[in-house]
């Protein structure tokens, strides 16, 4: 018979399935609001938004099946804006997700690519060209024994963290990343069905930014190094963190994809916090290779109300 702990965990992904989705709400600099995208049919997305377009109307996910297709990279025909999210190097993103179902258990990633050889930035990037950097890898995934918010056998992992700072997260942008236009990809793996082969749920976002240097009173330090790693050989169906049965207990937890840059800060548990919006920010659009203006194109206001924790899930 199995225990109530798994019992409910089963109940509560076949109950939630159809609710297992989310996207990018909007993300945070330094308080100020720019849009992402909701794939959802009949959702107005604002000309300003920085969150890439993709075609997932269902909410939906990218399976182990499509590991080695561009749809890996931002989502099911991720497209780019035009608008840039401007952000100081050493400053951190804050991520606003669409809520997250409970029991929906797995780590939470984020991944940066430059925009290289674009008159726009990102805005006519072509996705199989970015190369990433990872930033963070939401260690430790599973902190075993400790409670998390739906009773796991395993423990807590990175998305009870992200649920209990009302489904958002924090990402540094390091200090001395070199200024000019980047894409930010989160990631949230959901490990619900990762018992069986091709069960794993993907969901990639991005979003489009213009790193700008440090204030000048803090030091530069030495340049950030940014890797090589193509999105199309981040994962395979058979990884350790890939295929994995969350609903027995486990000592620890394997993580996906490349290893986390050496210069990166990741924010640590502890440390991440609540979505606290203070304005709606205008964002940037790149009009030549080093040089952008304030976005004149449209209208500027959010596309969500502001978020309030529902609970268990909400839909914005």
């Amino acid at each position: 018979m199995p225990s109530l702990s798994t019992s409910l965990l089963l109940l509560g992904a076949a109950a939630s399935q159809a609710l297992a989705h989310s996207h990018l709400a909007h993300i945070l600099v330094n308080g100020v609001l720019y849009n992402g995208f909701d794939p959802r049919p009949n959702i107005a997305n604002f000309p300003n938004r920085v969150g890439w377009s993709s075609s997932n109307a269902d909410d939906g996910y990218v399976g182990p099946a499509e590991y080695a297709s561009a749809e890996i990279i931002c989502h099911k025909s991720g497209a780019p804006p035009s608008a840039h999210a401007p952000v100081r190097a050493g400053e951190k993103v804050h991520i606003q997700w669409n809520g997250w179902p409970i029991g929906h258990v797995g780590p939470v990633l984020a991944y940066i690519a430059p925009c290289l050889n674009t008159a726009d930035g990102c805005g006519s990037v072509s996705k199989t060209n970015l190369r990433w950097t990872k930033l963070d890898d939401s260690d430790p995934v599973l902190v075993p024994g400790e409670p998390g918010t739906w009773g796991s056998p395993a423990g807590k992992w990175a998305t009870d963290v992200m649920i209990a700072r009302n489904n958002s997260w924090q990402v540094e942008i390091p200090r001395g990343l070199k200024p000019g236009p980047y894409v930010l990809r989160h990631e949230i793996i959901a490990l619900h069905f990762a018992k069986n082969k091709g069960g794993a749920q993907n969901y990639p976002v991005c979003m489009n930014l213009w790193v700008e240097a440090p204030v000048p009173a803090v030091p530069v330090p030495q340049p950030f190094k940014l890797d090589s790693f193509d999105a199309r050989g981040f994962y395979k169906e058979t990884d350790e963190g890939i295929l994995i049965d969350v609903s027995t207990s486990l000592t620890g937890y394997v993580v996906p994809g490349p290893t986390v840059a050496p210069q990166a800060r990741p924010v640590g548990h502890e440390q991440q916090q609540q979505m606290m919006s203070r304005a709606d920010g205008t964002p940037v659009v790149v009009v030549r290779s080093t040089v952008t203006q304030k976005w004149t194109g449209g209208a500027v206001k959010r596309t969500e109300a502001p978020v309030v924790n529902k609970g268990r899930y909400f839909r914005g």
